[in-house]
């Protein structure tokens, strides 16, 4: 135990440490911006406190250091700080002093967006520099100089001072300074394209402030090396640097970086098309960006979720953002900017579909990239111009412009314009008849977007982003942690009853650590259900994406109505997928006055019924094109020869098994006659209250190479006028359906279309459709339906 006198001893000793503690941190606070131990709020006090009483020469170095604390956080106010440094400066005729306080007024106009003071100010500070002959002041300024000239989209001028400084930098030995000009021109080389450049500026940016212990600079490279391979579609390398910024920028209570990071996560959402985990991180960025007015930032970040709401169909929205990006753009003379929230423009007239508004804005920023260099940006110019050409109905000058922009992607390595240009020249080739190329193109795309979406990389980024989450649930227990050991601190000065207070406070934080320990692990099991959830369903939506796209395909090879009607003016079509796409389809054509009808079933149905369907269309085509008179019979012998042999050539254990069923007439409208071949499929004339039936030969399209012997039977018939004849598939005969689930049946489906035959075509479509849903009640249909009925008059 102590005695009397030497509690009151320790006492004194402890209130003297504390007085000396208290220098000490207003001391640091001279050379720090912020301490481990203290927020930047208590920094800014305590200067605010200290520059009261401070002689002239201290108010120097705290006026600098406010100045700092409160760029970011309240602009105004570190304008008036430097503004304050700089009379001061110049009535104690230190021209030193002026020209850093010159730079920190320059800066405030600069995070303000207003350049043209930020220059001026920055000249002068640069001249006062030259003057007095102080190498890293010189270099510095011109460092911010190529930042302002960045910021305006001049990366030419930029690139210039970025060099000088750097040289400057070098021969001084200056590591830090060679480290932040280095991720500056790394930042260069990013906006005009030349990423490997550029990764290799932010790495060396990066090693250099790692062995300095900068970590503000770590985290702006990091971010940096996100963006680009974030541009290269590597979202897993992309999300994991902006992670480690975000962690680094939290720890350095950094709001302007945090948010920067926000928004790139936003950015890799918004590339998986995520919307909703990528609106959440852009607001969180925006939020940030608007309590620091930070309009630079802010514009790019309204850019981005404008696009976002865009993709999600929500345009006023999309377009109040588009404008006011837009306006903080141009009033901060940012090219750059400017053209981007152009071409978003440009893309929202486009979903309105005003296409030739959305042209005339895509080539205005392309006018503005090529001005400042921008390839990736002139990249996807060309690409969105070429998409509102083919809505315009100009093909051919779409097609030169995906040309321009998937050459320039490729020098690039940008997958993501490499995809849609993929998918454009496919449109665009579709759109002008030649559907090889069509196809050839949708392959490539469809190629490159499983690279871009697969499954792994959604697994990688979940991943990462759950730990990204537990670092940060483990970063606010460290902070709780150090809370409760500075409160603990106090009370252990102020009494010496810390071992009971200690021992209570551990108990505590040991049972909430189990509590919060169970807790986290229920609430990690449901964020892995639901992310599991959602990958399915985005998954899901991807197929289904795909599969829209080849009935688009598939849609367009299908005859057009008006055609159809032009060569047969009494006619119904009733053609019911099962699926999205179908494996049954119907085909006419017209060749010396002859006039052809087909309605053939390919094996199965969906994608790939759909796939041999479309072989077999192009097939009936080729064959009437170089056989101009060809009969039935001898068309279906050629279309069993061509199919086998394409089939068997690319898929020989397949071959035997894909097949088609197919009832094919012509007609001769001057003999009356209809001359009838079919594969399996039979064709039913309906004529004076009775059903004629003529049969097909029982073997399929694709036979060939099993019996090539094999010959299709020619069948000829007079026609008489009112007659209705009706050619088919088997799904209408073979839905389940009714009171007892069973087929609908042949016999059933005959003696419909006998008791309908008399009826005006178009109603009888109408018929056959309302039996049919009548019919099938909540029972899946089982496969594709088509009938084909002709009136002949």
């Amino acid at each position: 135990m102590f005695s009397y006198s030497e509690r009151i001893n320790l006492f004194k000793f402890a209130g003297m440490i504390r007085r000396y503690l208290k220098i000490l941190f207003v001391i640091l606070s001279f050379l720090l911006s912020g301490a481990i131990s203290f927020t930047q709020t208590n920094v800014a006090d305590s200067l605010q406190s200290a520059l009261k009483s401070a002689h002239k020469d201290q108010k120097l170095v705290i006026l600098h250091q406010l100045c700092k604390i409160f760029l970011a956080n309240d602009n105004r106010l570190s304008e008036s700080y430097a503004k304050e440094a700089i009379v001061l400066s110049r009535e104690l005729k230190k021209p030193e002093k002026e020209a850093q306080a010159l730079n920190d007024l320059a800066k405030t106009y600069f995070f303000r967006g207003d350049y043209e003071q930020a220059e001026q100010n920055y000249i002068a500070s640069l001249g006062l520099y030259e003057q007095i002959g102080n190498n890293a002041g010189i270099a510095g300024t011109l460092n911010n100089i190529g930042v302002l000239y960045r910021s305006k989209g001049d990366y030419g001028k930029a690139l210039e001072y970025y060099q000088q400084s750097l040289e400057i930098k070098r021969k001084m030995g200056d590591k830090q300074g060679i480290a932040n000009t280095r991720n500056n021109i790394g930042e260069i080389h990013k906006f005009r394209g030349e990423y490997p450049e550029a990764v290799k500026n932010y790495q060396e940016s990066y090693e250099l402030k790692k062995e300095l212990g900068d970590k503000w600079g770590m985290a702006n490279s990091l971010n940096n090396l996100g963006e680009i391979y974030s541009i290269w579609s590597e979202y897993e390398k992309a999300l994991g640097y902006y992670l480690d910024a975000a962690a680094l920028w939290d720890e350095l209570n950094n709001s302007s970086g945090t948010a920067g990071a926000y928004h790139n996560i936003g950015e890799i959402y918004k590339n998986l098309e995520n919307y909703d985990m990528a609106e959440k991180y852009y607001k969180k960025a925006m939020k940030i960006q608007r309590a620091t007015n930070d309009n630079r930032n802010l514009a790019s970040t309204l850019r981005h979720l404008g696009a976002i709401y865009m993709d999600m169909k929500k345009y006023d929205i999309a377009l109040e953002d588009f404008t006011e990006s837009l306006a903080f753009e141009q009033q901060l003379e940012n090219k750059s900017g400017v053209a981007n929230t152009l071409e978003n423009l440009g893309e929202l007239y486009f979903h309105r579909r005003e296409y030739q508004m959305a042209l005339k804005t895509f080539e205005q920023a392309l006018s503005i990239n090529q001005e400042i260099g921008n390839r990736k940006g002139v990249s996807s110019n060309y690409t969105n111009m070429s998409e509102a050409l083919l809505k315009l109905n100009k093909p051919h000058d779409a097609v030169t412009y995906y040309g321009k922009s998937l050459s320039v992607a490729r020098e690039l390595g940008v997958l993501s314009i490499i995809q849609n240009d993929y998918l454009g020249l496919a449109h665009a080739y579709q759109q002008m008849g030649n559907y090889r190329k069509a196809l050839n193109y949708y392959f490539n795309y469809q190629s490159i977007k499983d690279t871009l979406l697969n499954e792994q990389i959604h697994k990688q980024i979940a991943e990462l982003e759950t730990k990204y989450q537990t670092r940060q649930k483990e970063k606010e227990l460290q902070l709780k942690d150090a809370e409760l050991m500075r409160k603990d601190l106090e009370i252990k000065q102020q009494n010496l009853q810390r071992n009971a207070i200690l021992t209570g406070l551990f108990m505590v934080i040991l049972l909430a650590a189990v509590v919060y320990r169970n807790y986290r692990q229920k609430q990690k099991a449901n964020e892995i259900l639901t992310r599991q959830k959602a990958e399915i369903e985005l998954k899901n939506t991807e197929i289904t994406d795909s599969i829209r796209y080849a009935q688009h395909i598939q849609n367009a090879f299908l005859p057009h109505e008006k055609y159809i009607k032009e060569l047969f003016t009494d006619i119904f079509v009733f053609f019911r997928p099962k699926d999205i796409v179908s494996g049954d389809f119907y085909w006419f054509g017209e060749s010396h006055g002859y006039k052809y009808a087909a309605a053939v079933d390919a094996t199965g149905h969906g994608v790939p019924g759909a796939f041999i369907s479309l072989l077999g269309y192009n097939l009936l085509n080729n064959i009437l094109k170089e056989n101009p008179e060809i009969t039935p019979a001898r068309m279906l012998d050629e279309l069993n020869k061509g199919f086998s042999e394409r089939m068997f050539k690319s898929y020989q254990e397949q071959a035997l098994r894909d097949s088609m069923d197919i009832a094919l007439c012509r007609i001769d409208p001057s003999g009356h006659r209809l001359t009838f071949a079919g594969a399996y499929n039979p064709l039913w004339i309906a004529r004076n209250g009775k059903m004629l039936i003529t049969k097909g030969d029982k073997f399929p399209i694709g036979s060939y190479q099993e019996d090539p012997g094999n010959h299709y039977h020619h069948h000829e018939i007079e026609l008489q006028v009112g007659d209705v004849f009706y050619i088919f598939s088997d799904g209408y005969a073979d839905q389940f359906g009714g009171d007892k689930g069973k087929k609908f049946m042949y016999r059933q489906m005959r003696e419909l279309l006998l008791e309908i035959s008399s009826e005006p075509v178009v109603r009888q479509q109408g018929i056959l459709e309302k039996k049919m849903d009548k019919w099938k009640r909540d029972y899946e249909q089982i496969d594709d339906q088509l009938i084909i009925g002709i009136r002949y008059v």
